[in-house]
């Protein structure tokens, strides 16, 4: 029989590359990995890794693992949550991970409703810059996402998402700058610094993509993690941004805001869990209150 907690490993290693960065996400040493992996493949009989430079290639026999795993896997989350859904309490611990915008305009709400309904589960937050890693690793149980309409979305084996809401990227830019109303062009601000976000590589990604359509390339002068930092030093003149809806709270009433007029951009957040899971009592309370608070807030927008 072979051995679960291996197959995870080889499968965290296939998506990561390497000893080191799957001894990360799995929390772990590279020598234990080592150790692991070599052991399975003394279960296995036949060799499946192949060193190619720093990284390693899987041989086919480990993909045939690894595409098995990923079923498995799911098949365990979903008996697990099966024998759970016989209990009618709704209990023990959760952990959600959430980026800081959805983590205060979503999360806060949804701990409320299921702490109201549901007093014997208690929910943790945590924000993580890699969630999907933390989710699958099961640090956490519950992962909020999101992904931009301008670059393609990618699909991660283990993990079942569900969109939740969708928000427009808004221009934001000083008192200062004269435009015409209504939707901007991005090509009217083509001659301003701009103001990036520093952690959020996927957005830097989608304000060069918007700009190369609009027929020139974004001066980045400053980048920052956080938007009360941006819409600072947008209110300063020192520059314009991008900048998703739920940014909105961190800012100064002496910022411009526009919507783009062509392409249209626009931020959607979803909620992940890993495959088969989505039953679990605890897991799915979070996932009704999730939906219940981002269908409100997405009526605001």
């Amino acid at each position: 029989m072979l051995d679960v907690r291996r197959l995870r490993l080889l499968r965290e290693l296939s998506q990561h590359g390497t000893i080191a960065a799957t001894a990360r996400v799995c929390s772990l040493t590279p020598s234990a990995v080592s150790q692991q992996l070599a052991l399975l493949e003394r279960e296995v009989g036949s060799p499946l890794l192949i060193r190619d430079g720093r990284r390693l290639v899987l041989t086919e026999a480990a993909r045939v693992l690894v595409e098995h795993t990923e079923r498995l896997l799911a098949d365990l989350e979903a008996a697990e949550a099966g024998v759970a859904e016989l209990s009618s309490t709704v209990q023990g611990v959760l952990t959600i991970a959430a980026f800081p915008t959805a983590a205060r305009a979503l999360v806060p709400g949804a701990i409320a409703r299921c702490r109201a309904e549901h007093s014997d589960l208690r929910i943790r937050l945590t924000e993580q810059e890699q969630a999907i890693d933390a989710l699958k690793s099961g640090d956490v149980d519950v992962a909020l996402v999101y992904s931009y309409n301008l670059l393609p979305r990618v699909r991660v084996p283990g993990v079942t998402t569900e969109e939740l809401l969708t928000e427009p990227l808004l221009a934001a830019f000083p008192a200062s700058v004269r435009v015409p109303g209504g939707p901007i062009e991005l090509g009217e601000l083509a001659e301003q610094p701009w103001i990036a976000a520093q952690r959020d590589d996927e957005l830097r990604v989608m304000l060069e993509r918007a700009c190369g359509l609009a027929g020139f390339a974004p001066a980045l002068d400053f980048t920052s993690s956080d938007y009360t930092v941006i819409f600072a030093l947008v209110e300063a003149g020192l520059g314009v941004s991008l900048v998703p809806r739920l940014a909105l709270e961190s800012m100064s009433t002496h910022v411009q805001l526009r919507e783009i007029a062509e392409p249209a951009l626009s931020r959607t957040i979803s909620v992940a869990v890993r495959a088969g899971s989505s039953r679990n009592p605890p897991i799915a309370a979070v996932l009704a209150a999730l939906r219940m608070v981002a269908a409100e807030v997405a009526g605001e927008g």
